[in-house]
């Protein structure tokens, strides 16, 4: 059964996912925003490369806190399990229908076919230093043996809208496909969004949805006699 949404699919884990997700996509924006500005370059194919460490950061902030993951061919991309979920971090590229075509690559592809882990051995915890119950130091490198039959693991997608400038937006949804291979989101929410500041806005008057616009006075000046 697909969650309604990844607060369903995460459950208890929810909030804490979602605050660690804004703060490791924030704090890898700042640094390649810092790198393009001191490049001074026109281009922003570097910026764009930021996709591999925003899978590695998560994964290891997710480890860290007792977490396993789930490493994807053919790619090799280890992606967090929580709550029996993968929770894939991408920053969205500029071309139109860029979510639709997610699953494009073989590796992405395969995150939406793997089935479900063993029991968890423990419940880690958000806001607690260490996990509830330690791990022994031989499961650190563990890659969990999944079940031959069972249901798929929902794959929670974190998008993330960002340019050199400014990071713009993280929203996370349910990624599912259809039947032609293209995605589709289930239970789309923004989990943080950038403030807009009075330098960004711009002035564009009252808004005409209603009425009629109040038109300047202009007084007429009478011509200078020469």
């Amino acid at each position: 059964m697909v969650p309604n949404s990844p607060v369903d699919a995460l459950g208890s884990h929810a909030s804490g996912v979602r605050d660690l997700l804004v703060e490791i996509v924030r704090a890898r924006h700042d640094r390649f925003a810092e790198a393009h500005q001191v490049a001074e370059t026109r281009y922003a194919t570097g910026f764009g490369s930021q996709w591999h460490d925003l899978l590695d950061d998560t994964h290891e902030a997710m480890k860290d806190r007792g977490f396993f993951s789930h490493k994807l061919a053919p790619g090799g991309y280890k992606i967090p399990v929580v709550n029996d979920c993968l929770v894939y971090v991408w920053r969205v590229p500029d071309p139109q229908n860029a979510v639709k075509n997610f699953a494009s690559s073989p590796t992405r592809m395969n995150g939406f076919s793997v089935e479900p882990p063993h029991p968890t051995l423990f419940d880690p915890l958000f806001g607690t230093e260490h996990p509830a119950v330690e791990a022994p130091d031989e499961l650190d490198e563990l890659e969990f043996t999944v079940r031959s039959v069972g249901d798929k693991m929902p794959l929670v997608l974190v998008m993330v809208s960002s340019t050199p400038r400014q990071l713009q937006s993280v929203a996370w949804a349910i990624a599912t496909l259809d039947d032609e291979g293209k995605v589709q989101l289930r239970g789309q929410e923004s989990i943080w969004e950038r403030e807009l500041v009075e330098d960004d806005a711009l002035d564009v008057g009252e808004s005409f949805a209603s009425g009629a616009p109040t038109e300047p006075i202009v007084e007429l000046r009478q011509q200078e006699q020469f």
